[in-house]
């Protein structure tokens, strides 16, 4: 190697480049969201989110019960628990009210960061797995996104149902898995 081209040439790993483990992910997720919600339509993107969010709530609720010691979570810690793993996440979670039948959450950063943007189909993340924890700790729960980020809102509002409603159109019902009785 030539030492006058060396010592003229930049330090390849100081350049000023958009780009880390963070950035990847983001761009892996917004990506995969866009083709999949052009390609399938929002509401069938959505149907494909929530089942895989549906693996990883699964698999969340086992870690959180074992680590507590518990086969069924309280109201209480199944409203900690939203919090912390929505936090751990990368989130901005906690509760702005709640009463005997729903709790309302806010939220001022997602998760999934910048990949969100304009992808509603990725809130089906919060949706399952708010609404299949708590329907497995409860028996019975329904999501409402009031506001998200993915949608342009400055912040997310997430109701969550604890007590049969009439859902509206963009409600979504979740029920006990009976599969997660038997296994905790």
């Amino acid at each position: 190697m030539n030492p006058s081209i060396a010592d003229t040439s930049p330090n390849i790993g100081a350049l000023d480049i958009d780009f880390d483990h963070q950035g990847l992910f983001s761009t892996l997720v917004a990506d995969l969201a866009e083709l999949l919600e052009s390609i399938a339509g929002v509401e069938d993107a959505c149907a494909y989110v929530s089942g895989i969010a549906a693996r990883l709530g699964t698999d969340i609720e086992k870690q959180y019960k074992s680590a507590l010691g518990v086969q069924h979570l309280s109201r209480d810690q199944l409203i900690e628990v939203l919090i912390d793993l929505k936090n751990r996440a990368g989130g901005a979670f906690s509760v702005i009210e709640q009463d005997e039948d729903r709790v309302v959450f806010g939220n001022c950063s997602c998760p999934l960061g910048r990949a969100a943007a304009n992808h509603p189909s990725l809130c089906m993340v919060t949706s399952n797995i708010f609404g299949r924890l708590s329907a497995n700790a409860i028996g019975y729960a329904a999501v409402d996104l009031e506001e998200t980020i993915a949608r342009g809102a400055a912040q997310c509002r997430v109701v969550l149902h604890l007590k049969r409603t009439e859902p509206g159109p963009e409600t979504r019902e979740y029920f006990r898995d009976d599969a997660s009785t038997a296994s905790a």
